[in-house]
């Protein structure tokens, strides 16, 4: 995992507890039980929280998943709307670096968030995330964590950056899943996308509910489709409005460039309560550039 323009994950997994997570890979090892550590096994409560601003962040909801590629921890706070999740790049216990990876504080009705990035040095030490404890058999992860984190919106000035000290995720239940047979493909101004990562999420915003579907490639570039969960089979128009039934949006490594397409067209196939099968196409516009993404299809199965 390189150093992400994160705005798509930021967008699918962060703003809600992930619920659904899938890569192309192997499941997990099961030898990753840790000699002599209980894991959260027993009667052991889960625990996640982290210290800022003088306050303790104490999670109300929280959940972990691993795949074949990544760990995913995620801690909300009900009371607050607000939010604490990291991804790192790996499936093992070890010390994971906050910049090489995603960890993020997102505050309630904001897109933005604190990351554990410094964008003006990137290079720069920020943290890490430590897995301490993988139990295979009670399925609890654990670990700490600390970060100084940078405000995402690199474009607002005068944001301060804020220490968070004393992260502990402790015995948090997490699932374990891998759908072998979803597919994702599209062409990007007529060059095959070829993922190596699938990620699907049901997230809420207010009264409407999302699947969201994300192929990721080598190069750390990706293309996100979202849908209303309760939307039917047929063709729909992307136009950019927020009322839009669906979405598309588009992450370009290397240009540090992340879009929602304004135009083009995403058609649900099949719709189960388990299964999302679409079709979607569209122009992406960065500036003067424009990319034409075409020829996209997936098929995944998902936790409803």
């Amino acid at each position: 995992m390189k150093k992400h323009n994160l705005l798509t994950y930021l967008f699918i997994f962060c703003t809600a507890l992930f619920t659904s997570c899938t890569e192309e890979f192997e499941p997990i090892d099961p030898a990753i039980q840790i000699p002599g550590d209980n894991g959260g096994g027993g009667n052991t409560a889960a625990v996640f929280s982290v210290d800022f601003n003088g306050q303790t962040f104490v999670a109300s909801n929280y959940q972990a998943v691993i795949t074949g590629g990544s760990i995913v921890v995620s801690g909300i706070r009900a009371s607050n709307g607000d939010s604490v999740s990291f991804i790192v790049d790996g499936t093992t216990t070890g010390s994971y670096p906050a910049k090489d990876n995603i960890i993020i504080y997102q505050p309630a009705g904001t897109e933005y968030g604190y990351l554990g990035i410094n964008y003006s040095n990137p290079d720069s030490n920020t943290g890490s995330i430590v897995i301490t404890s993988i139990n295979t058999t009670n399925n609890t992860i654990s670990g700490t964590f600390n970060f100084t984190g940078y405000w995402s919106d690199i474009d607002e000035e005068g944001v301060l950056p804020i220490a968070f000290t004393n992260g502990v995720f402790n015995n948090i239940p997490f699932t374990s899943e891998n759908y072998t047979e979803d597919t994702f493909f599209a062409k990007v101004d007529g060059q095959d996308f070829v993922d190596v990562d699938i990620f699907t999420a049901i997230s809420s915003a207010g009264d409407v509910e999302l699947i969201s579907v994300a192929g990721h490639d080598a190069d750390d570039n990706s293309i996100t489709v979202s849908v209303r969960s309760n939307i039917s089979p047929g063709t729909y128009q992307i136009t950019g409005s927020n009322s839009d039934l669906v979405q598309m949006y588009y992450d370009k490594e290397s240009t540090d460039f992340w879009e929602r397409c304004l135009n083009g067209t995403v058609t649900v196939v099949e719709r189960t309560a388990t299964q999302l099968k679409c079709t979607f196409s569209g122009i992406v516009t960065d500036g003067e550039t424009a990319y034409s993404i075409t020829e996209g299809a997936f098929d995944v199965q998902y936790d409803d």
